[in-house]
């Protein structure tokens, strides 16, 4: 059997509080070195998962801004067809979520109708972002660079439930991840998941076997499609409330849960 392993980033493979890059590699290579493939999915931006699979040297599918779209490099799969939205030199990218202008356009709506306050990446500069949230300039531009979702880094707590009320009634779905929070026309993470699922089943002819890792509420989507799912720590220690009834929680932090994780696998 075939072994796919679909991984969260932030919180999960890679620390959200001292991210290890090195760390990150030597895993990945653990997993490639044992004949396993492996899937980033993730509310990251396409240049901000190609900046880490550069680093790590990772040469497989990926999906990008919660499900907004999922891209597969043209010489991966050998028997499968693959029909993108469209192409770039290297990838074929099948686009799931809706435009971000169009998600940005209802949210400001939103803003001015009901007087909300809040930000999104799209209404700061990369010096305004990254003095938010501790990162360089250069990773905040990647972050801004949304194609097909908007993150929103500030907002009162106490208008969280109305700004939910009134974006689910604009047909904007919110998606909570490790620090902030997603806004998408309705993809997730398991909107790509099904996209490749379906592939490796005709590439293997159903002799593969899924598995997930994650951390938040935001990776349930995916975790719900797979074989086997695990669950690593939260950085306090606890486990996110998933609704998955097979659901494996592992006894680690982050990539040392990763760890772990990918240890059961390969025994698996």
């Amino acid at each position: 059997m075939q072994k796919v392993i679909f991984t969260d980033i932030d919180g999960t493979l890679l620390d959200s509080r001292f991210p290890d890059i090195k760390k990150m590699k030597k895993l990945v290579e653990n997993a490639i070195r044992n004949d396993i493939h492996l899937i980033l999915c993730s509310s990251k931006t396409q240049l901000e998962q190609d900046k880490i699979k550069s680093m790590i040297d990772l040469h497989e599918p990926y999906i990008v801004e919660n499900g907004g779209a999922t891209i597969i490099p043209k010489d991966y799969f050998k028997k499968s067809k693959i029909t993108p939205s469209k192409t770039s030199q290297k990838n074929y990218i099948i686009e799931t979520g809706a435009p971000a202008y169009r998600i940005r356009s209802l949210l400001k709506e939103i803003r001015i109708k009901h007087d909300l306050k809040f930000e999104g990446v799209s209404d700061l500069s990369p010096l305004e972002l990254s003095s938010i949230i501790k990162v360089p300039q250069d990773y905040a531009k990647r972050m801004i660079r949304r194609k097909y979702s908007e993150t929103i880094v500030r907002m009162d707590n106490n208008d969280i439930n109305k700004f939910v009320n009134f974006i689910e009634k604009a047909g904007l779905k919110m998606i909570p991840g490790g620090q902030f929070f997603d806004i998408t026309l309705g993809n997730d993470k398991g909107t790509g998941v099904k996209i490749l699922i379906d592939i490796f089943r005709k590439e293997y002819e159903n002799k593969v076997i899924f598995f997930g890792i994650g951390d938040s509420k935001n990776d349930e989507s995916m975790l719900s499609l797979m074989d086997l799912p695990l669950l690593v720590q939260k950085t306090n220690g606890s486990w996110e409330n998933l609704q998955i009834d097979n659901l494996e929680k592992i006894k680690g932090i982050g990539p040392d849960g990763w760890e772990i994780a990918l240890r059961l696998i390969i025994k698996y």
